[in-house]
């Protein structure tokens, strides 16, 4: 039977009538000798996934035959022995492979082979279908944030290939904590996306896990993804107060982070309700709340502490932070600057109330309160006391001004009078005092010359008015022109000031004028003191004298060995003047003096041309040029022949004026000889000491 089912051939011969007859017949003539039909089946994709046992190959092989088995594996005859099993119309063939071959094998091929039929086979590819590369992340579940009381993630696969997949929860890139498989139908598009949810127990709530999910798809390739770490953390928080400038109420901000985050206000033991609250999720898979308390800012005026509660009830943990005016104020900003001043002085004269002044500096001064003291006894606010609003100002910094109204004979009588400016979250205040001066300095009153430079830039100049060395600081600057009081708009004074090591006090006024609306205009810096009877003042006149035109005036002096040009009456300041012998266009050596300004603002100059005995000889004629603006004048002096009278004074000789100057008379030959006296530096005493004789031609 053996040999039969393997295919052996059996003949039959016979000599009927001495011929002879063979016959041969074997199994193949007596069944269908078509390719069997083979059948190879594979543990599914789960089951490699799943199980850690040895994978199964199963060939059914349709036949009648007693057909021969032969596994292959990458295309590669498995040497070891399979199981088998037949029946009359089937062979069954098992292959076992261990599970860490299984998944480095590509394909399995089954191959039957007998005499009676051409070898068949089948193979199966086990890799699968081409795996693309998955988008793989791990995130908190957004959709079950509000159940918050669990721990839910969700994996989200991304561009994923139609094959069969699982995706599992791994916690510290070692344990599963849960797996999931999913099936797709042949011709599925191309790339899919799934998003999967997986709930954590709670044994593994705990600050240093890590969790990652997993995806294994094709030929057990495996992709991860990033991981979320330290979400089951200890909550941590942040309480702000929010800035709410000029409004009738305060509001704080309270943020608490952790896995399931709660919060809680209170305020004096007293649980508030929030005005709002905000739920939002971070990357890293941890939840932030926040939530504002708005409270009336006299409450808040008040000092009062207000305290969040941030708590997981999820890892039964809670934190706290207080905030309160004091704890949002630091110590440098609970100081502020007093400074009193005492009344005008012309607000002194004839009342019944004088009125103190306070000014506050410093920060957020709308937090501190300001109490008055007349003689050491506090002053109500509703007594007299009228207190302005804070002003901001581009330093960071604020002024406060608080007026009192003072019966006149309390301030006379010198009593005592101090403003105290104190933070609520300050044991002590700042204070300052004033009362009514024993003691006086009259104030030193200059108004400062402008210069010629000055006068020329523009049509408008400043008068600056300096008032020095007085005490005590309260004084009134006005200004006044031809006698008529200017308007304050017209001026602006300074803030009082100390020099270093000073008891007096100093201050400046500045003035604006018109050059076209003050040609002559006289202008009076005036000082009025509160124990002064008079005014002290400073007075300037005809302030552009010096930059409107006016025409020289020149006169021509002679020394013992030098010639002296004498101009003066002029402005503006620019002048050239020259010398020269007998008409020529040489200059001669000579040396002019700084123009000098007088009191009405014009200008003096001095020329003086050095002569030699060689050079001043009779009959040769000096000339004095002067050039100023458009005018050009000259003076001409020689030396006479002979000398008749005896006189104190140097020789003036004839002078000619562009044609229209008149010979000079005695008398204004005298009155010329007196300013020369004046203006010149040639005085009378040197002139009696070096000349001994003189004749003064007219």
């Amino acid at each position: 039977m053996a040999s039969w089912a393997e295919g052996s051939t059996f003949a039959c011969k016979t000599k009927p009538n001495g011929d002879q007859y063979n016959r041969a017949i074997n199994i193949c003539h007596t069944l269908p000798s078509s390719s069997p039909f083979i059948q190879v089946e594979i543990p599914s994709f789960k089951t490699v996934i799943t199980s850690n046992t040895d994978m199964q190959a199963t060939c059914l092989v349709h036949t009648y035959f007693d057909a021969t088995i032969t596994w292959l594996i990458d295309g590669k005859a498995v040497t070891k022995t399979a199981t088998r099993e037949k029946n009359a119309t089937h062979i069954i063939s098992n292959l076992s492979v261990s599970s860490t071959q299984w998944e480095n094998m590509k394909n399995v091929t089954c191959k039957a082979e007998h005499k009676c039929f051409t070898s068949a086979e089948k193979t199966i590819n086990i890799a699968g279908c081409p795996v693309n590369t998955p988008l793989v992340e791990i995130r908190r579940s957004l959709t079950d944030l509000p159940k918050r009381d669990s721990a839910v993630f969700e994996c989200d696969i991304k561009q994923l290939s139609s094959c069969n997949l699982f995706i599992a929860l791994e916690v510290n890139r070692g344990e599963i904590l849960e797996k999931k498989h999913y099936n797709f139908a042949e011709g599925s598009v191309a790339k899919l996306s799934i998003s999967s949810q997986f709930i954590v127990p709670q044994k593994y709530w705990m600050k240093d896990q890590t969790f990652t999910c997993k995806v294994i798809q094709g030929s057990s390739k495996t992709f991860h993804s990033n991981s979320i770490s330290n979400i089951f953390v200890d909550p941590s928080m942040e309480l702000l107060l929010v800035p709410s400038k000029g409004s009738e109420s305060q509001t704080l901000s309270c943020s608490g982070w952790s896995f399931n985050p709660h919060i809680k206000w209170l305020s004096e033991s007293q649980e508030r309700s929030p005005t709002s609250t905000n739920i939002s999720m971070s990357v890293d898979g941890r939840v932030r709340v926040t939530s504002q308390l708005v409270i009336d800012q006299s409450e808040w005026k008040k000092g009062n502490n207000f305290t969040c509660e941030v708590s997981d009830r999820s890892l039964n943990t809670s934190i706290t932070k207080t905030i309160s005016l004091c704890s949002e104020t630091p110590s440098s900003s609970q100081l502020v600057g007093v400074y009193v001043q005492g009344p005008l002085p012309q607000l002194t004269e004839s009342k019944e109330h004088v009125t103190i002044t306070c000014l506050l500096v410093g920060p957020n001064l709308s937090d501190f309160s300001i109490t008055w003291r007349v003689g050491g006894s506090k002053i109500p606010e509703s007594y007299g006391v009228l207190t302005n609003l804070s002003v901001s100002h581009n330093n960071g910094t604020e002024t406060r001004q608080s007026f009192l109204k003072v019966l006149a004979v309390d301030w006379d009588a010198h009593t005592n009078i101090s403003c105290e400016g104190k933070h609520p979250c300050s044991n002590h205040g700042n204070e300052d005092h004033i009362s009514k001066s024993r003691d006086f300095l009259e104030p030193t009153v200059k108004i400062i010359q402008p210069t010629a430079s000055e006068l020329s830039k523009s049509d408008i100049l400043t008068l600056v008015c300096l008032v020095s060395e007085y005490f005590p600081a309260n004084i009134i600057v006005h200004w006044e022109e031809d006698g008529r009081t200017l308007a304050s708009s017209h001026y602006v004074n300074s803030p009082p000031w100390k020099y270093s090591g000073s008891s007096s006090y100093s201050m400046s006024s500045r003035l604006n004028i018109s050059k076209t609306e003050a040609t002559r205009s006289t202008y009076s810096c005036v000082v009025k003191q509160e124990s002064s009877k008079a005014p002290v003042k400073d007075n300037i006149t005809d302030v552009f004298a010096s930059v409107i035109y006016s025409q020289p005036s020149v006169y021509l002096f002679q020394g013992s060995n030098e010639l002296v040009c004498l101009v003066f009456g002029f402005s503006p300041v620019s002048i050239n003047i020259t010398w020269f012998q007998n008409g020529g266009t040489e200059p001669l050596n000579y040396n002019t003096s700084e123009p000098h300004r007088g009191p009405d603002g014009k200008f003096s100059v001095k020329s003086h041309l050095y002569l030699s005995q060689e050079i001043f000889l009779p009959g040769v004629v000096f000339t004095c040029r002067v050039i100023h603006a458009n005018t050009t004048l000259s003076r001409n002096i020689s030396k006479p022949d002979t000398m008749k009278y005896c006189n104190l004074f140097d020789n003036i000789v004839h002078a000619d004026v562009n044609e229209d100057t008149a010979e000079e008379s005695w008398n204004v030959a005298f009155t010329l000889t007196g300013f020369f006296i004046i203006a010149t530096i040639y005085g009378i005493i040197v002139t009696l000491f070096k000349v001994s004789t003189c004749h003064l031609i007219v």
